[in-house]
């Protein structure tokens, strides 16, 4: 009986989910129709986020009235608690929308992933829905979160005095909490894992308690406003955090066993996805328009032809090996096998794989479209912006192919998995 469940799973939730087009059907989750629904309406409203460099709050407002930033708040708090696979297909469409709010929904998504892990008490006081709305997954709190330990915190009674300033704090100017990785001391020593390694505190914070910084002005992403945040000598009750060690839990069911580093590369790959896609889309309307791009000649337009042809089939490649990797761990969580360090590798590797296929899809569209990506309104310029920006994160970097050839050759650096 439980292999046969386990099948069926697979088979509704893996193979039926795996095509490479979106488009309203009887398979998808129904905050992913939602997203389909919603998307010419938040580009709409969110135009002035490259100029305000940050996602406009009728936006947030618009995605939090329809619960599509509860995806990964456990459902006893009130949340969603969607599939993987689901989550972060409407990541990819939000950002096929917008770059920048669906950035914003992969970061509010994989905080609260992470946030899961504090202790009950306090997760439900950070996570419980607030007030009217239609349901409680329209009024659930958003949280936001720089994972990178350059807070510290000293040990007190009750609790941690924590100050410091993080970077890279995307959705901020909208979150309701914000948390910061943080090294505590307790008696003049750092607090350290069984393993020796320092032990990193995610603390959340209350939003008035965080100062945010203006800083934030990029040549790409820039709507996602992720400037600085900081805090000063602010008192953070005992355990109103988690410990990033990769085993934290309190809630027992399939989405937060899902490894939290995996689910975050597959997070943040998911917006190159959406990006590549919309430049594949957008693409093909500039051709229609001028009947041609700058290449004039009838061998520029075959060439043309040939680079639209080869994008196009690296976007796809990209979406498979994404959700071939992301599918197989989560079948092994739904039927109870063990995750294998092997299986985390395998799915870091496809989170970076991915993104760098959608890189040079969106190059080769960009080099395509000759002198009229040159122009300002040309979308073009803006995804070409936007998914060399994505690259540039830690999740998804190159520099994890080395780490993951260590980990094999060497057993290097298994520990970042």
């Amino acid at each position: 009986m439980f292999l046969y469940i386990c099948l069926i799973y697979d088979q509704r939730s893996i193979f039926a989910k795996s095509g490479v087009g979106l488009e309203f059907n009887d398979n998808n989750a129904l905050e992913l129709d939602i997203a389909l629904e919603l998307s010419n309406e938040l580009e709409a409203v969110n135009a002035d986020a490259e100029v305000n460099c940050r996602v406009n709050k009728r936006a947030i407002d618009l995605m939090r009235s329809r619960g599509l930033l509860a995806m990964t708040i456990p459902a006893i708090y009130g949340g969603a608690e969607l599939d993987v696979l689901d989550n972060l297909k409407v990541i990819e469409q939000l950002s096929y929308a917008d770059s920048a709010i669906g950035w914003s929904a992969m970061i509010y998504s994989k905080t609260a992933h992470l946030g899961a892990a504090m202790p009950e008490r306090w997760a439900r006081q950070v996570y419980s829905h607030q007030g009217e709305g239609e349901g409680e997954m329209a009024s659930c709190p958003i949280t936001a979160a720089a994972a990178a330990p350059t807070g510290r915190g000293q040990k007190v009674d009750g609790g941690i005095i924590v100050s410091g300033r993080w970077a890279w704090g995307s959705g901020a100017y909208h979150a309701d909490w914000i948390a910061g990785g943080t090294l505590v001391e307790d008696n003049g020593e750092i607090v350290r894992l069984a393993n020796g390694q320092p032990a990193v505190h995610l603390i959340f914070f209350k939003r008035e308690e965080v100062l945010l910084h203006d800083n934030w002005d990029p040549s790409g992403l820039r709507g996602t406003g992720s400037g600085d945040f900081e805090v000063t000598e602010v008192f953070v009750p005992e355990g109103r955090w988690m410990i990033l060690d990769g085993t934290s839990r309190m809630i027992d069911t399939p989405l937060y066993r899902f490894p939290a580093l995996s689910y975050f590369a597959a997070a943040v790959a998911s917006v190159p996805l959406g990006i590549a896609r919309r430049a594949l889309d957008d693409f093909q309307v500039l051709v229609s328009a001028n009947g041609k791009t700058g290449k004039s000649s009838k061998t520029g337009n075959l060439i043309v032809q040939f680079e639209f042809g080869q994008a196009e089939a690296l976007v796809g490649s990209a979406r498979h090996v994404l959700w071939g990797s992301t599918g197989e761990m989560w079948k092994k969580i739904i039927c109870g096998t063990d995750v294998l360090i092997e299986d985390k590798r395998q799915l870091r590797l496809a989170a970076v794989q991915a993104t760098q296929m959608c890189a040079q899809a969106v190059a080769m569209l960009y080099s395509a479209a000759g002198g009229a990506a040159l122009q300002g309104h040309c979308s073009m310029q803006k995804h070409f912006r936007d998914i060399n920006a994505a690259t540039q994160h830690r999740q998804v970097g190159r520099e994890f192919y080395r780490l993951a050839g260590g980990a094999r050759l060497d057993g290097e650096s298994a520990g970042l998995l």
